[in-house]
């Protein structure tokens, strides 16, 4: 495996950081900068195997990605934001105040937890956070109507790799071996990073496997002198 490199990690875990700072102070005067930003989130997994016929089959599909914690620091964090989604349940289950109200304070108090626990200052982040790894939700297995492409697809071939793109022209491959995970540690931290900031309801919590990218190789595929396909890593 490979370690994410120092040119991706400003444009995208640092940029981040610094994303969450300025909604939680406030946010954008102007808010399409927002839409720019959070193109750092949403690379497009593009994933391929072979089919019926030995075709290959291929797919993409834009997904959100995060950081998990090295493992020494999964539990903790874990417990903290176990704290937060619990606090907004029993807030909603009281009725005292509005839905809109309740929801709109959790993802205030979550933006600060993830400050707090995942998106940390460059010392910091070198003990705690596993740079090797990206982490993603699947949230379309649980829908009825999905084709559910990319879990067909990860069950046959777990090579895969991430393609992010910020216009006018930054532009990051990381390609990567999938593991899934459910029941476990990395499971139960991804979710519960998922749900800091966008609140879901208990019911609907469930049927979401998660997605480890372990990286292997990163290339720099910006329209830029340094770009066009130079490796990183």
């Amino acid at each position: 495996m490979a370690k994410l490199p120092r040119e991706f990690l400003e444009w995208n875990y640092f940029a981040r950081r610094e994303l969450l700072s300025k909604l939680s102070s406030g946010g954008f005067e102007d808010p399409r900068l927002l839409f720019i930003e959070f193109a750092r989130h949403n690379p497009v997994l593009c994933t391929a195997a072979v089919g019926e016929g030995s075709v290959v089959e291929v797919n993409g599909k834009v997904i959100g990605v995060g950081y998990v914690l090295k493992p020494g620091f999964l539990t903790e964090a874990a417990r903290r934001l176990e704290e937060h989604l619990k606090a907004t349940d029993e807030a909603l289950a009281a009725g005292a105040r509005s839905r809109e109200e309740i929801v709109r304070e959790h993802a205030a108090r979550g933006l600060k937890l993830l400050l707090e626990l995942v998106y940390l200052e460059p010392e910091a982040a070198e003990e705690r956070v596993d740079f090797e790894k990206l982490a993603s939700v699947e949230l379309a297995l649980r829908v009825p109507h999905s084709s559910k492409h990319t879990w067909s697809i990860l069950q046959r071939s777990r090579r895969a790799c991430l393609v992010f793109y910020q216009p006018p022209s930054t532009s990051f491959e990381i390609r990567c071996v999938v593991s899934i995970h459910e029941g476990d540690a990395y499971h139960r931290f991804v979710n519960l990073v998922h749900d800091a900031y966008h609140y879901t309801p208990p019911e609907r919590r469930g049927g979401r496997p998660v997605y480890l990218f372990h990286v292997e190789e990163v290339y720099d595929n910006s329209a830029t002198p340094k770009g066009f396909g130079r490796r990183l890593a």
